[in-house]
């Protein structure tokens, strides 16, 4: 027996981030690929929300071996010595056998896998199995939008800004947002009319100033909104749609994350946000991971092409537009004409990260359900002119066999990105829903 180590590598990590193999050798690790998890990845290829990532791994694979890449192996044999147990038909046992034939020439087999399941079933069986770590971020529990006192006499009334003190303001990232309490009423029309002390505008946070959001923030006709009777003095504005309707008409601002629980407003403000800025961009493209219920692909057994094939997944897409279109008889008109222009176009996720879109404005749903790879893949798809709105719900991971609050891809790149001056990050935390929906995100 040699006194090495070896990981063996699962199919998940293989789709969960494509390029794994060339970050593993660069740390001089030796990746053992099972055969059953090429014939995972080739049932995957066609797969509609991951076929573009396992299309890449296998690419991947492909050149590594063409150059003999001495850590890379393909493992062929199997052995259920120790665990006969197991039903042989079922492919992660299969790689469980693998990484168990393995046990002969090497003294460590590791196994690598993003699947919960597997890991859990691995060490029981006496195996070291670990999660894929590359791509986590820290936890971030979502906090709500900080608060800053800002007298009267702070602030410009010309520009409508005041200074960033971290010492008193705490750490506020760039674009990030706060809510002001203040005495100053936030009325840029009269910009001398002070107010009692309380919660009066929000701001965003530049270099080393605070730029101050004007209070009739719109979009297409959509409004910061509560869900309750705003006419109560009781009831604090929705702040962070105050916020985010801004950065989303910053044309200085190309990438806007937008996090909140079901119910806050998040794609209904994007769309809103896109239709306002229509001038500024050539079209307006939406897509959504197609993710089916509990990771299994049913998408071939719907009648259709592919289009067809995603109505089910764009139905909340299809809602917020009719909502927008309900506002104003013109938007009804503009909106069914830029559909049948394809200046408002949906587009698969594998068709958005396969071309380079130039002035455009890109909304990626539900983005939670994405992994790292592929936020970055979209990102670095972006030409000049172009905006990328991100929205999601790390409650709402669909794949959490795979991905969870700190690997996917929201996550991610809402971490990695922050304190950029082209970058805007929003939490929603107020349901705009009936009063039932809220007792139901609170409670169940």
């Amino acid at each position: 027996m040699r006194n090495d180590k070896v990981k063996v590598i699962d199919t998940s990590v293989l789709v969960h981030d494509p390029v794994c193999l060339q970050y593993l050798i660069q740390n001089e690790v030796v990746a053992c690929i099972p055969w059953t998890v090429l014939e995972e990845l080739d049932g995957l290829k066609m797969r509609p929300d991951i076929g573009f990532d396992v299309r890449q791994a296998t690419r991947t694979i492909e050149e590594m071996r063409s150059a003999d890449h001495p850590h890379i192996q393909i493992v062929r044999n199997v052995s259920w010595k120790g665990i006969e147990f197991l039903d042989k038909g079922v492919n992660d046992h299969r790689i469980i056998a693998a990484a168990n034939a393995l046990r002969d020439q090497y003294e460590v087999v590791e196994l690598l896998s993003k699947d919960t399941m597997m890991r859990i079933k691995a060490r029981e069986l006496g195996f070291v199995a670990e999660d894929y770590y590359r791509d986590q971020v820290e936890p971030d529990h979502g906090r709500e939008m900080p608060r800053v006192e800002v007298s009267f006499d702070e602030i410009d009334t010309k520009s409508f800004t005041f200074g960033y003190q971290p010492d008193i303001h705490g750490e506020i990232p760039i674009n990030g947002g706060v809510v002001c309490v203040s005495d100053w009423k936030g009325d840029f029309k009269r910009p001398e009319e002070k107010a009692e002390w309380g919660e009066q505008f929000a701001a965003i946070r530049r270099r080393d100033y605070f730029r101050i959001i004007p209070k009739n923030m719109q979009a297409f006709g959509i409004r910061p909104y509560s869900g309750v009777d705003q006419t109560d003095p009781d009831v604090n504005p929705n702040w962070p749609q105050h916020v985010a309707l801004y950065l989303l008409s910053r044309n200085d601002i190309l990438l806007v994350f937008l996090e909140g629980g079901a119910g806050t407003g998040k794609t209904l403000i994007a769309l809103a946000g896109a239709l306002e800025r229509k001038k500024d961009f050539r079209q307006i493209l939406i897509t959504r991971p197609m993710v089916h219920l509990e990771d299994k692909d049913n998408m071939g057994y719907l009648p259709g092409d592919i289009r067809e094939k995603m109505d089910p997944w764009l139905r909340p897409i299809w809602q917020n537009l009719s909502v927008l279109k309900e506002i104003d008889p013109q938007n009804r008109e503009m909106i069914d004409k830029f559909i049948a222009d394809k200046k408002i176009d949906i587009e698969p996720l594998d068709y958005i990260r396969g071309t380079t879109f130039m002035k455009s404005i890109l909304i990626i749903d539900e983005a939670q359900n994405l992994t790292p790879h592929q936020v970055k893949t979209i990102i670095t798809r972006a030409g000049v002119g172009t905006k990328l709105v991100f929205t999601g719900d790390l409650d709402q991971i669909d794949r959490k066999r795979r991905l969870d609050r700190v690997s996917n891809g929201l996550a991610y790149a809402a971490g990695r990105m922050a304190n950029q001056e082209i970058v805007g990050h929003v939490k929603f935390h107020t349901s705009v829903r009936s009063e039932l929906a809220k007792i139901g995100v609170a409670l169940l």
